[in-house]
């Protein structure tokens, strides 16, 4: 019991450090004084991606071609589950992932519905404060408790931006909506009223603003008779107030492409020209408008159908003053020039009124740097990352399937070739057949990681020459051949001579990358992808899970090498003891336990330096910044490191001893990235990690938030345990693995044996699985990359055992004459 306490304690604190928060200030009454008497225009535009603002594109829309030159462009992660505004608006008024709800919509005060005034369901749900009232221009969401409920299981809240506003006196208005048609006349669903989530306060409340009738005009040539009404929209955003925040939706391109299947070819290339000719022109009455005290940020929620089939989910962001001279936008949420999060834009916008961040809020505020051509390096980096997304499907989930495909095959092959070893008319001068074509398959597991990772050098100059389509077709062609030649190339080598170059190969060649700006693993297969959002930066799970594999089987096979354990002996020249092998008990007589032969000073000294370099990488915010990672290497090298060098009583790990061991070793992880991730540690670089935010969040004092991190760890895990293929690698692993062991009987006895340091490496790598499963939000993925450096290595021991019962049992058959 004591055990199972001190476990979920120490899973507790692990988990604690992936809090992607920043330390929440206390609220200093004085810094309202601080609130600069600022301007700050949001302008959305649904709709919008990356193809309409190309710089080709924008030849025949000067201003906003002039404003991107100007501007601080970035391409912004917009991805929610339903890929619709709806959420981006709620997520971007809470500074964190969540969802909004489609009947929940916006109205002015004035408005009806269902033949009741707004103001009076208003009044009705949430009841009228003194303190507020409630103007005709209003802008009221009656249904709010609606969409706090829809999120109440997130631990987020809603209209955390609105609050912050509110409370330091910043004026909240919004114009504008993507209604398709006048509301007179049309049902309740045309309604798209969902920018006033973004500002809207607690209670359903935003200062002022026009969403319906007063921002379209009837325009009957256009989608849904209605056309944004730019004038009126001009005139209510003169007459701002400071401090305020004006947010414009301009619903034009929206409209069009939710119609887009009643229009010809001609007629949508015609009416999507117009359009975006209109906002220009627009957009350029807007920056002329405005003076050296205000700040204009453009942005998409949601880009159009074309982007969308194109795999183009980033949305283009531009930030714009007075003084503006060209820049991209840099977040430290990603480390990638250009990428920024919407959590990042949401902090963004407070600290335009100098509003501390708090705590909740997992963004970061918005840099920028100065860059000529920004634009153009930026939609080069998306067509890149388009890349990376669309072949995951192609080429990543084939390949899982192929790695489950490949362990059955082998496993079936092994006992049918068991069987086939006591028949003696077969053994008579016949080779086992498809061997070599077996043991190339299964090399080609423990292959293709470090090709995929090779392949992220290629993807951006590919890109460039040929086009997305061509690269893609290229990359799958090099995948195949490379990983197929490389494992031809290893089944020709003695087997531990293999496992040494494919174990430190794969380890090295990742270190190197992580360690060196993490080039070629942002755009490998495997690596992690900006679109999906999980990561961005560090050490990806997938690879993590394979770093810690291929290290521990790489230096266990060099020992084992080296430094290997007793042989079986068999009496009588080698051919008494096939007798009970070709009998299926699995039991081979042996000589006397030889134990296992010490390892040199100079080889421990080597293996415990790539573990701790490894362990320093994963933990390092700079490198792998990967808090999960960390842990899991601590533990798989370290029982590595005990049982391989820690002495004969280290060699078995009972309960009390293994116990105290994993302690220890989650003791010196934790230890390593407290130093590591610490303000004042050299490791940081001035670059504070999500590692490191947790750590400052929990020196805070903000145990508020464990239980909601634990349970959106839990929910992750369990959603990839059903919906991910990793999880379905991992079953496989396991089952083969089980069947490898139990049949026949005696068969891990005698590994342990015969293959000391291999075991050992087996044991370390499983037991870094488990930590792996545990400590990471996504764990089914790295337990599943990190088991198949078990698996494999099984697989072939057990053909290599095979292969050897063979070619005695011959020898047995010559001995003992014809039958």
């Amino acid at each position: 019991m004591k055990l199972k306490i001190a476990g979920i304690i120490v899973g507790i604190l692990t988990l604690m450090f992936e809090l992607s928060t920043s330390v929440e200030a206390g609220i200093d009454p004085s810094i309202h004084s601080k609130v600069k008497s600022k301007q700050v225009t949001v302008i959305s535009i649904p709709g919008l991606s990356f193809m309409e603002v190309r710089p080709d594109q924008l030849v025949e829309l000067p201003h906003l071609r002039r404003l991107t030159e100007l501007s601080a462009v970035g391409a912004m992660n917009i991805r929610t589950s339903s890929r619709t505004m709806r959420d981006v608006y709620v997520s971007l008024g809470v500074g964190a992932p969540t969802v909004g709800v489609a009947e929940v919509q916006a109205f002015t005060a004035n408005e009806t519905r269902q033949g009741i005034h707004i103001s009076e369901l208003m009044n009705r749900y949430i009841g009228r404060g003194e303190d507020r009232p409630i103007e005709a221009d209003s802008v009221l969401v009656p249904d709010i408790t609606m969409l706090q409920r829809a999120n109440e299981n997130q631990g987020y809240g809603t209209g955390i931006l609105g609050e912050m506003l509110k409370e330091y006196d910043v004026y909240r208005a919004v114009l504008g909506s993507s209604d398709l048609g006048k509301r007179s006349g049309i049902e309740e669903k045309k309604l798209r009223r969902y920018s006033p989530f973004m500002l809207v306060d607690s209670n359903g409340f935003v200062d002022k603003g026009a969403l319906g009738d007063d921002a379209v005009t009837v325009a009957v040539d256009r989608p849904y008779g209605v056309s944004t009404n730019y004038a009126q929209l001009r005139s209510l955003w003169e007459k701002r107030m400071r401090p305020s925040i004006t947010l414009i939706e301009l619903g034009d391109l929206y409209r069009l492409y939710s119609d887009q299947e009643h229009y010809t070819e001609e007629r949508f290339s015609q009416l999507k020209g117009q359009i975006l000719k209109e906002m220009d022109e627009w957009i350029g009455q807007v920056v002329a408008g405005m003076t050296e005290e205000e700040s204009l940020w453009i942005f998409s929620p949601e880009v159009n159908s074309e982007a969308a089939k194109a795999k183009a989910y980033l949305s283009p962001i531009l930030h714009y003053t007075t003084d503006s001279r060209g820049a991209i936008l840099v977040s430290e949420s990603t480390r990638r020039q250009g990428v920024v999060t919407a959590q990042d834009f949401t902090s963004s916008l407070l600290k335009e009124f100098n509003i501390p961040v708090p705590s909740r809020l997992m963004g970061i505020p918005l840099s920028t740097m100065g860059k000529s051509e920004a634009l153009a390096g930026l939609v080069r980096e998306q067509s890149s990352m388009q890349i990376i997304y669309r072949s995951r499907p192609l080429l990543l989930y084939p390949f899982v399937t192929y790695e489950m495909l490949v362990l059955l095959l082998s496993l079936m092959y092994g006992l049918w070739i068991k069987k086939r070893l006591a028949d003696r008319e077969y053994l008579e001068g016949k080779a086992l057949p498809w061997r070599r074509s077996m043991r190339t398959l299964l090399f080609s597991l423990l292959t293709a990681p470090a090709v995929m990772l090779l392949m992220g050098w290629l993807v951006v100059p590919l890109t460039t020459k040929i086009g997305i389509e061509g690269t893609m077709r290229v990359l799958i062609a090099i995948f195949m051949v490379c990983t197929l030649f490389i494992s031809a190339v290893m089944e020709k080598c003695r087997l531990t001579t293999a496992m040494i170059w494919l174990g430190l190969g794969n380890a090295l060649i990742i270190t190197l990358d992580g360690s060196t700006g993490a080039h070629a693993m942002k755009y490998s297969i495997l690596g992690y992808d900006p679109m999906i959002g999980a990561r961005y930066y560090g050490i990806g799970n997938e690879y993590m899970g394979v770093l810690i594999g291929a290290l521990v089987l790489g230096v266990t096979a060099a020992l084992q090498r080296r430094h290997g354990g007793g042989q079986p002996a068999l009496r009588g020249g080698g051919l008494e003891g096939i007798g009970p092998l070709l009998a299926g008990s699995g039991e081979m007589e042996t000589s006397p336990r030889l134990g296992v032969a010490a390892a040199s000073p100079t080889a421990a000294l080597l293996a415990c330096g790539a573990f701790l370099l490894v362990t320093a990488c994963l933990a390092a915010p700079s490198l792998g910044a990967n808090a999960g990672g960390a842990l899991s290497a601590a533990v798989a090298f370290g029982v590595a490191g005990a049982q391989c060098f820690a002495g004969e009583r280290w060699r078995e790990l009972r309960l009390g001893r293994g116990a105290a061991l994993l302690s220890a070793l989650l003791a010196l992880g934790l230890g390593a990235l407290w130093l590591l991730n610490s303000a004042d540690s050299p490791a940081a670089f001035a670059r504070e990690s999500h590692v490191g935010r947790a750590f400052h969040a929990l020196h805070a004092g903000h145990f508020d938030q464990i239980g909601q991190l634990i349970e959106r760890k839990l929910r992750m895990n369990v959603h990839l345990l059903r919906a991910s293929v990793w999880s379905k690698v991992l079953i496989t692993s396991l089952i083969v693995m089980a069947v490898l062991v139990l049949r026949p009987r005696g068969r891990l006895r005698l590994w342990q044996h015969k293959y000391p340091y291999w075991m050992y490496g087996f044991s370390a790598n499983m037991i870094g699985a488990i930590a792996a499963l545990l400590l990471n939000d996504s764990g089914i993925v790295a337990a599943a990359t990190l088991i198949i450096f078990v698996a494999v290595p099984m697989q072939l021991l057990r053909l290599k055992e095979l292969h050897t019962e063979k070619t005695a049992s011959e020898a047995w058959i010559k001995a003992s004459g014809p039958s």
